[in-house]
């Protein structure tokens, strides 16, 4: 891991997940992310001892683990740090047992637990909304990105870069993961319209290598992708299916590598598709001997 400059004053450590770095003058930074787990926060600390950085804010862009997974670790090496959330993610990251709630309905059961679905709870210290926010008098604006989770945000420096978290994929993510995670598809593709329509000078995404400082192609094929996946699923549905029915074919189809946590992960993203077919009047419900049944 490096520190690699992106604008001015902003910076990004490149990891599974990257870490945005907002450094100030006086030896103080701002962490946009953390990362899975404290082996990454370690190599993340040591990054930044290397470059005389000591962490003073750490915004989350949301709550799943692999973005904030980190934060106690950082937080105990430089216990001054405040960290930063939406009023809806701070729900998650101070109750991360709520990820698997969601997925399964109920008490998560054996398997749902896995590093990925559930981090260490974190306490969240500044609730943000939309807008522009000051840390260490410098201003970064709030930018509301969700879809891909209940409340997630982008974060924009004074530099015109934007960390927009997991609003949109890297073609290899797309290629490796073609039915994406998404908590509501709506959403999803109004935020990817926002960003469509927006200028900043650099766009930083959580699983990419490299900035990109014109990404509106890729915005593109990620809406693609989305309703390439909804054409899909109206096409399954030609016959009534359950849920389940829906989800292995969608499993099949792409030919997603199963465990417990990603069964679960895919069956809440095809539920997103349905909420999102269902309030557009694209396809019908029905239940029908103990089972609902979806059909076009």
């Amino acid at each position: 891991m490096e520190l690699i400059k992106l604008r001015g004053r902003t910076y990004y450590i490149s990891s599974a997940t990257n870490v945005g770095v907002y450094r100030y003058r006086n030896g103080l930074c701002t962490l946009i992310d953390t990362g899975l787990d404290n082996t990454t926060g370690r190599k993340i600390t040591q990054v930044l001892e290397n470059n005389n950085l000591k962490v003073k804010y750490i915004v989350n862009t949301h709550a799943h683990p692999d973005h904030f997974g980190a934060n106690n670790f950082i937080k105990e090496k430089y216990p001054g740090a405040l960290i930063v959330a939406s009023c809806k993610e701070r729900i998650f990251m101070e109750n991360s047992i709520l990820e698997g709630i969601v997925f399964y309905g109920a008490s998560p059961m054996h398997g749902l637990s896995t590093r990925i679905l559930k981090a260490h709870d974190t306490a969240v210290d500044i609730n943000v909304t939309e807008g522009v926010i000051e840390l260490e008098n410098k201003k970064f604006e709030i930018i509301p990105l969700e879809g891909h989770s209940i409340g997630q945000i982008g974060v924009t420096t004074e530099d015109n870069v934007i960390f927009c978290g997991d609003a949109f994929f890297s073609e290899d993510k797309m290629e490796k993961y073609p039915f994406p995670f998404l908590f509501d598809v709506g959403a999803h593709l109004n935020t990817l319209k926002f960003l469509l329509d927006t200028n900043y000078e650099c766009y930083m995404i959580s699983h990419c290598d490299v900035s990109l400082e014109n990404p509106k192609s890729l915005i593109q094929k990620n809406i693609d992708n989305v309703h390439q996946n909804l054409e899909i699923v109206l096409d399954f549905l030609a016959q009534p299916l359950t849920r389940e029915d829906l989800t292995e074919l969608i499993i099949k189809k792409y030919d997603i590598p199963m465990n417990i946590s990603q069964y679960f992960i895919t069956i809440s993203s095809v539920g997103a598709f349905l909420t999102y077919l269902l309030e557009k009047q694209s396809i019908n419900m029905d239940i029908i001997d103990g089972k609902m049944y979806f059909y076009a």
